[in-house]
Parts: C-alpha cells; sequence; structure tokens
C-alpha cells in the first residue's frame, strides 16, 4: 500500500489541472431507510452509521427483533440498535411477543420487603439487587428499564424474588462474607421454599445493579449461583481471583464520574475469569441520541408531551448536532429548567432523568 501513495499523489495532482470541459462536484447518492413501528426513517448515504429505536412496549409485551433488510444491523434483538446503510433502499420492522402483564405479590419475611413473580412454569430463579440509596421497588415499579428487564425475564421461563438490603438508612447491600444481607436472602429463600412458593433445587442468578453488583459478586461466588450478571459495576474484584461462576458485564459507556477506571477494573475482573476458561462476557453500552419519542418509553408521557421535552432541551443548548447530550446529567442538573413547566413534578420528571 504503501508503495502506490506516491501514484495516488500524482493522480490528485493531474486532477487539479484545468480540463477543456467544466466539471461539476456530485453529490453522494442518497438511499431510503423506512423504519416500521419505531424511529429513524429518513435518507442517508451509503456507508452513514444510522440510530434505529422501536416504538415503546405496552405492558403486555417486550420487543421481540427487528426483521427486514437487517443484514448491517448491529443487533437484531435490541429495541435501540445502530446500522450501516448500505448502497440500496431498506426497510426493517420492530416485532413483539406478547407477554402476561406481571403482578408482583407482594409481603413481608424476617422484616424485609419481598416481591417475588412466578410464570406458570419457571426454570430458574432470578434474584435482582438494587444500586445504593434503592429499594425493592426499583426492580418492580419505579425504574421502567428495570421492569423491562423482569418482563424479558418472566417471558423467558423465570421466576423473580426481589428483596431490598437490611440497612433502610444508607441503603446499601453488605457485601462482606459475612454478609447480613447473604443471610436474610437464605431466610427468604427457604421461607419461600418452605411454604411452597418456589420449588427448592431451582438454578439461582444474581443481578446487580451499581452497588448491587458488588453484593451480586460475592453472594454469587459464595452461594454458588449458576450465574451473575454486573450492571454499572465491575464488582468486588478480589472475588474473581476464586470464583467460578459465570458473570456477564453490562458497563455503560460514559458512567465514568465516580470512577474514571471503572471500565478498566471491570474489565480486569472479566479477564480473570476467560484466563481460567470461565463463563464469561463483557459488554459496554454506548450512548444513543435523544429523538422526539424517546420518553415515549414512560408509560405516562405522550407522543406530544415527549415531544415538548425534547424540544425544550434541544432550544436550552443541551443537545448536540446530532442528538446527543453535550453535558454530564450526573454533575450539572441546570437542564430541569429546560424541562416544560407542566412536566416539571414528581410524575414525570423521574421518567425523563432515566432517559
Amino acid at each position: 500500500m504503501k508503495n502506490l501513495i506516491p501514484f495516488f499523489a500524482m493522480l490528485s495532482l493531474m486532477a487539479c489541472k484545468k480540463s477543456t470541459t467544466d466539471s461539476f462536484p456530485i453529490n453522494p447518492v442518497a438511499f431510503s431507510l423506512e423504519v416500521n413501528l419505531g424511529f429513524g426513517s429518513d435518507s442517508y448515504k451509503a456507508g452513514d452509521s444510522v440510530f434505529i429505536f422501536s416504538n415503546a412496549t405496552a405492558t403486555n409485551q417486550v420487543f421481540d427483533k427487528w426483521v427486514g433488510d437487517v443484514s448491517t444491523l448491529k443487533n437484531v434483538n435490541e429495541w435501540r440498535t445502530t446500522l450501516k446503510m448500505p448502497s440500496a433502499n431498506i426497510t426493517v420492522t420492530a416485532t413483539y411477543k406478547t407477554i402476561t402483564p406481571i403482578t408482583f405479590t407482594s409481603t413481608i419475611i424476617n422484616g424485609s420487603q419481598v416481591y417475588y413473580y412466578l410464570p406458570a412454569t419457571y426454570r430458574g430463579i432470578i434474584l435482582p439487587f438494587h444500586g445504593a440509596g434503592g429499594s425493592a421497588t426499583g426492580w418492580t415499579a419505579a425504574n421502567l428499564e428495570n421492569l423491562e428487564f423482569c418482563k424479558y425475564a418472566a417471558k423467558n421461563g423465570y421466576a423473580l424474588v426481589i428483596t431490598e438490603s437490611k440497612d433502610r438508612v444508607n441503603k446499601r447491600w453488605d457485601a462482606t462474607a459475612t454478609s447480613v444481607d447473604i443471610a436474610n436472602i437464605d431466610i427468604i429463600l427457604n421461607t419461600l421454599q418452605t411454604s411452597g412458593v418456589i420449588v427448592a433445587g431451582k438454578p439461582l442468578y444474581g443481578v446487580g445493579m451499581s452497588q448491587g453488583s458488588g453484593f451480586c459478586s460475592i453472594i454469587t461466588a459464595l452461594k454458588n449461583y449458576n450465574a451473575g450478571a454486573l450492571y454499572c459495576l465491575g464488582g468486588i474484584d478480589q472475588v474473581f481471583d476464586q470464583s467460578t461462576v459465570p458473570i456477564i458485564w453490562n458497563m455503560a459507556a460514559k458512567d465514568l464520574t465516580e470512577d474514571p477506571n471503572r471500565l478498566v477494573t471491570a474489565k480486569a475482573n472479566y479477564d480473570k475469569l476467560a484466563a481460567r476458561g470461565i463463563g464469561s462476557a463483557f459488554n459496554i453500552n454506548d450512548p444513543t441520541p435523544l429523538y422526539p419519542a424517546r420518553f415515549t418509553i414512560a408509560p405516562n408521557i405522550s407522543i406530544t408531551a415527549s415531544t415538548e421535552i425534547y424540544n425544550g432541551l434541544k432550544a436550552g443548548g443541551y443537545l448536540d448536532a446530532k442528538g446527543f447530550l453535550n453535558f454530564d446529567p450526573r454533575v450539572n442538573n441546570a437542564w430541569l429548567g429546560a424541562i416544560p413547566p407542566t412536566y416539571q413534578t414528581s410524575a414525570y420528571i423521574g421518567d425523563i432523568e432515566d432517559q
């Protein structure tokens, strides 16, 4: 290739010589993308990287996959993904699965709030763990993405048992070898088994969000769960020196405000398991742009309301030319002033922040 560089340079110089025929720049050909039951439809040049998004799901739905001209999609199974525009007009369509809406049973066991949901038949039990300052309702109602996770889990044949840290002041899990929370979860599972709610011997899976990831990493190792999933934090480093439990890491590319080395340490923990041949995966979730319908994921936010919220952020200068946030919402809350007053209430603002 290096030997061809002088040749290309010579051609470029020759091209600068005036021709007897006037020439005009040729505009790149644009091709159309049609997104059915979703967003991203427009005209693009071949090779453009394009974000597409499905419509929000109903309470009795989960996103299934994209169908149609999907050969250049990054992930057909994700409701928001990217594609590389080919040299052709293409159409993609979002599809959905119908589910039985989740209705959690609420109870108190050993002084702790517990919610559970069991599909008619289930192949395992997932125990989700909230982040610092959180509670069990963060998985059952308060956080839309967490609730969507629970819908997927139930649709795929998993029961859910959800509780919260015993510390209800700082609301953090005790992530130590002598953890009161590990002992409490043992009591909760035993109680549910004894009462006939869940079947003994079913595979157990832990899912940790933020500080719950540290707790998830230690409870899955000490109690020999079948697998674990860690979101946003990499878990307790020392656990992975010896743990044999398969783990998947799902990290956020820009979630580095509290710890700039967060992705590096999480990847190092993944490498420990991978080097020993233990099932593991490491994913990084990149930012996606806002678009007018983004906030319709919240059931109480209409397309009209979502568009007004989007326009407020755009007019306030909080989006770059491509629709990405141009600030860190974890250290700057001035953007709240750009939200139309109608939506600056507790009924809306939490769901807006989550997006």
